[in-house]
Parts: C-alpha cells; structure tokens; sequence
C-alpha cells in the first residue's frame, strides 16, 4: 500500500501538532479549558490513525516520527514520575469548597505546591528549611500571600497562623491536613 504524495503533508503535520499540543496543554487548558480536551482528543486520533497508516504502508519517515513522538512523550514522562525525585518526607493537603492545594516536602529540601481547581493547576517548586517545628520557603511558594512563607507543623496540621492568644487558627481552610510524615521528631509548641 503506497501513501498517497498528498497525505505525506498530512502525517508531517499532525504528529508533531500532537507533540506540541502536548507540552503546551497546561497552557491550552488555563486560557481555554474547555478547548483543551477536544483538541487533544482531534488531534491524538488523528496522530495515531497517520501513525497507522504509515505503518501499513511502510512509510519510513512517518514511522520515524511516530515512534520519535512516543519516545520523546514517554521520556518526558518518566522524567517527570516519582521514579528521579528524592523522596517524600511530608504530605498535606488544605482542601476547599472549590479547590485543593497539596504541599510536598522532600529529602533533598525541596519542595512542590500544586494548586488546583476545577479548571486549572499550578505548580510551585523550590526549596525550604526547617527550624523546629517552622517549615520556611526560601523561594515563592504560592501565587498571592494566603499561604504565608513560615508554616507551623502540629501534630497532624500544619497552620498558617495563630491567633492572639497563641492558639492555631484551625478555621476552614487555614491549615492543612498532613497525609504522611516521615519527619524526624518535630517538637511541639
């Protein structure tokens, strides 16, 4: 089975479309959330139904790209797995009517803060140091000031604030619930 000239186009543009789409969806998804799964959706079948065809018709620079496209994606996910990052040692999560934000701390001092709601994810990374009880952020961890640079671990908490009598302000969506703890001993206050 021969490709037809017309369709070479065809697979030179849909494969890697598909490949940029896929590193460009957070973006896709934030400005046009609701475009982002359609379009993934048209141009993923598409990919691999050119990608198919190649095959059958034994296509070699179609076949080239395909598998080009899955090893790059593959790599890329890999690279970006649980599998090369020091490991865990705390996880919470605060959770709100609308959205959740979970905090990561890990052995080598740094640190993953993911924001999500319904229609959208950010990412902050960077690093942190503990001074007792004290998580510190030594780079941005948040996009605004509602969680404050300083947090206090307690017990199964970790608060962003305490109130003038020096009691933990445990009020909806102030604090967040730890997951997991593989801290050393953390002294209370």
């Amino acid at each position: 089975m021969q490709i037809k000239k017309k369709y070479h186009f065809l697979v030179w543009l849909f494969i890697p479309l598909f490949l940029v789409s896929y590193f460009c969806f957070d973006l896709i998804w934030e400005k046009t959330w609701f475009f982002a799964i359609p379009l993934m959706g048209f141009l993923g079948m598409a990919s691999i139904a050119f990608f198919i065809l190649c095959i059958t018709a034994k296509y070699k620079p179609g076949i080239f790209v395909g598998i080009s496209v899955i090893a790059i994606i593959a790599t890329t996910e890999i690279a970006n797995s649980e599998l090369f990052k020091s490991e865990k040692v705390l996880a919470a999560t605060l959770m709100d009517d609308m959205s959740a934000i979970r905090l990561s701390l890990r052995e080598n001092h740094t640190f993953e803060m993911v924001n999500s709601n319904i229609a959208s994810e950010q990412v902050f990374t960077g690093n942190y140091k503990l001074n007792g009880n004290k998580i510190i952020f030594l780079d941005k961890h948040f996009d605004n000031d509602f969680i404050p640079d300083t947090l206090a671990i307690l017990e199964n908490k970790i608060v962003f604030q305490f109130n003038k009598d020096g009691m933990p302000d445990t009020s909806f969506a102030r604090y967040f619930d730890i997951d997991k703890n593989r801290i050393k001993q953390i002294p209370n206050l």
